[in-house]
């Protein structure tokens, strides 16, 4: 059928493998440095991918932007897209710079976003290695929903040097990113 998203061939897939699955340690989830410029060339070149011909390449390489550290790219893009998808990349792009209250503004746009299950359920199964982490994933864990407040509000905290486990908050962002870019790459 010519409205449902075309199978991606194995090719095709290794062609966006510098933006999905987040290659390991991305998303820097605080004041991210900028990626390489390959990889800024590389998304600047979607457009060539015949696989998402037909899906919202924007939105796809506005997450890519993200992920790499490129907030400028991502955030031009982002503020013109008008969905739910568009307004999660511009709060994942504020949240990163630091300005947690705009963060917020986009993520209130984004309403009630398909992915908040599984990312709820994702971070429910983490294991903690530490008390902070504990802590935090308990917090996590005594809920039915997904509240995207509690990660601005953690990631705050990280960057302020109250909440000093960074690399759970990178777990977290990354498990968060990939489910985004799997939605957008499915729909």
């Amino acid at each position: 059928m010519a409205d449902q998203p075309q199978k991606a061939s194995r090719p095709d897939l290794e062609k966006i493998e510098f933006c999905y699955p987040a290659p390991h340690g991305l998303p820097v989830p605080l004041k991210p440095g900028r990626g390489s410029a390959n990889v800024l060339q590389q998304i600047q070149s979607m457009d060539g991918i015949s696989f998402l011909a037909g899906r919202k390449v924007d939105l796809i390489r506005s997450g890519a932007f993200w992920l790499h550290g490129f907030l400028d790219e991502s955030h031009v893009i982002a503020q013109g897209i008008h969905t739910g998808e568009g307004s999660y990349w511009h709060g994942l792009m504020h949240r990163s710079e630091g300005d947690f209250s705009n963060s917020m503004y986009w993520f209130r746009r984004v309403g009630r976003h398909a992915i908040f299950p599984d990312l709820l359920n994702a971070v429910k199964s983490l294991k903690p290695t530490s008390t902070s982490q504990q802590e935090v994933l308990e917090r996590f864990c005594s809920v039915s929903a997904w509240e995207p407040q509690w990660l601005v509000d953690l990631c705050e905290e990280g960057d302020q040097g109250r909440f000093k486990d960074l690399g759970l908050i990178q777990q977290i962002a990354a498990i968060e990113y990939n489910l985004l870019m799997k939605h957008c790459l499915e729909t």
